[in-house]
């Protein structure tokens, strides 16, 4: 991310076992007499043509041996299908070799049916041609090999299905003949590739796809404005990872503006968790491996979880997760629920390094946003009628008003929510007016309240410090 955000702060220490960080597991590398070299290895040279023949000794690995990390992912990658991973970490820290690595073992080992992996370096993956090509190249033949294999191992059954793709009825092993060899449209890439997944998920392991370096997504250009296509590919990796729990999915970038941007053009933070974002969110390249601690003190912690999770099943059920993870605790898995919301909540106070969205810049300002927040986090149920901050905003015109809280919804700060009999997280009185029903504005989440609360509280602490030079 942008130097210039909080959001995008990283962290200045780096635990030993972090990806980014030196590993104190080495290999043992066998020392070679001193010969001619060419680059870093040893290049060894032989005296004649009857020369005796000399080992090579092994080459450097610079990954480190670094198998906890493997064994973490492993265990992820083997488990339930969640959000998207956006793993971040500085450059040269090791995430590439990490995934290269990962992938090695998943093929020797046979560990899943699938295992896709886009190295943007490499790929281009700036338009929505280019990212159906990715795709469809990533599916090589010796891949589809493997899925034909894994499936009639795993589940004979299953590559007998078939599947209906468009107007004809084919099977998965025609779909993957299908799929490669030629260039398709990315809809069309997307819903092939859509129609394979929902076959293979059956599968107690699931696929893997992962986009190395992907970064290389901003600078994505539609061929036609009218018909933008970006929000497609985005819907389609949310889809297949956090709604239908088809693959998992991973983002990884040294960016530190990715998750910035992913928030901006429509992947809200609910949609993914994210990895040494601000220094806060606790995270696969940047934390070290902590002892798993027991869940049976989550009574002890359920006034902490209620107050960032409220009763929004997906926020509880993520906090769970995190404090089931390998590395996880209570204390790690409560900030994790909130650091995506506490970023957004301060990156709201810069509305000037947002990306114009929709050709839109923010209309709003830093003190119209605090305004903002003051009025939900103090109103009892978190919730107050949208015409009372648009009063407030526009300064006595409504259309003003309307344009800049519109602006914060564009933007993915605040949401709307009109009048609705099926809201059990809100009592049908927050939507009256004067015996009129009429929409409400609240934050999106239960825990973008705490996230807002905890911001507000040091905002004033600092300038009440400001004020009282004695304190």
């Amino acid at each position: 991310m942008l130097a210039a955000p909080p959001i995008a702060r990283i962290r200045a220490g780096v635990p030993p076992h972090s990806v980014c960080g030196r590993s104190s597991l080495r290999p043992t590398l066998l020392k070679a007499k001193a010969t001619l070299r060419a680059g870093n290895g040893p290049m060894i040279v032989q005296a004649g043509l009857f020369a005796p023949k000399v080992a090579l000794p092994p080459p450097q690995d610079p990954f480190y041996n670094r198998v906890t990390e493997l064994d973490y992912f492993k265990a992820k990658l083997s488990g339930e299908v969640g959000l998207i991973t956006v793993l971040v970490g500085p450059r040269n820290c090791g995430k590439s070799r990490l995934l290269e690595n990962l992938s090695q073992q998943y093929e020797a080992q046979q560990i899943g049916p699938l295992f896709l992996k886009i190295d943007a370096r490499f790929t281009p993956v700036c338009t929505p041609d280019e990212v159906a090509k990715a795709l469809l190249n990533a599916l090589e033949t010796r891949k589809i090999q493997k899925v034909m294999s894994y499936v009639s191992t795993s589940l004979p059954l299953l590559s007998s299905i078939s599947i209906n793709a468009g107007l004809v009825t084919i099977s998965l092993g025609e779909l993957f003949t299908k799929l490669s060899g030629r260039e398709v449209k990315l809809e069309e890439a997307i819903n092939k590739f859509d129609k394979l997944l929902e076959a293979l998920e059956p599968l107690s392991v699931k696929p893997v796809i992962i986009i190395d370096e992907a970064n290389k997504l901003m600078s994505w250009k539609e061929p036609d404005p009218l018909q933008p296509e970006l929000q497609r590919l985005l819907d389609f990796l949310i889809g297949i990872s956090k709604q239908k729990l088809l693959a998992h999915v991973i983002l990884a970038t040294s960016d530190y503006f990715l998750a910035n941007w992913l928030t901006q053009v429509g992947m809200t933070e609910d949609k993914f968790r994210g990895d040494g974002v601000a220094g806060g969110w606790r995270g696969i390249a940047n934390d070290s491996f902590k002892t798993k601690e027991d869940l049976a003190n989550a009574k002890d912690q359920w006034s902490e979880i209620y107050q960032r999770c409220g009763g929004n099943i997906g926020l509880l059920k993520q906090c769970v997760a995190e404090a089931r993870n390998l590395k996880g605790s209570w204390g790690s898995a409560l900030q994790a629920v909130v650091a995506g919301p506490v970023g957004a909540v301060i990156q709201g106070f810069e509305p000037e390094v947002y990306i114009a969205k929709g050709g839109e810049a923010p209309l709003w300002t830093d003190a119209q946003w605090r305004m903002v927040l003051e009025r939900i986090t103090t109103s009892p149920q978190h919730a107050v009628l949208a015409s009372e901050p648009k009063e407030e905003l526009g300064k006595g015109s409504e259309k003003k008003g309307s344009e800049i809280l519109l602006s914060m919804v564009k933007y993915n700060l605040l949401e709307l929510r009109p009048p609705s009999t099926l809201a059990r997280d809100l009592p049908q009185e927050v939507y009256d007016n004067d015996g009129v029903s009429e929409t409400v504005v609240t934050l999106p989440l239960p825990a973008h309240v705490w996230a807002a609360k905890s911001v507000l509280r040091r905002m004033k602490a600092k300038e009440a410090k400001r004020s009282d030079p004695q304190t």
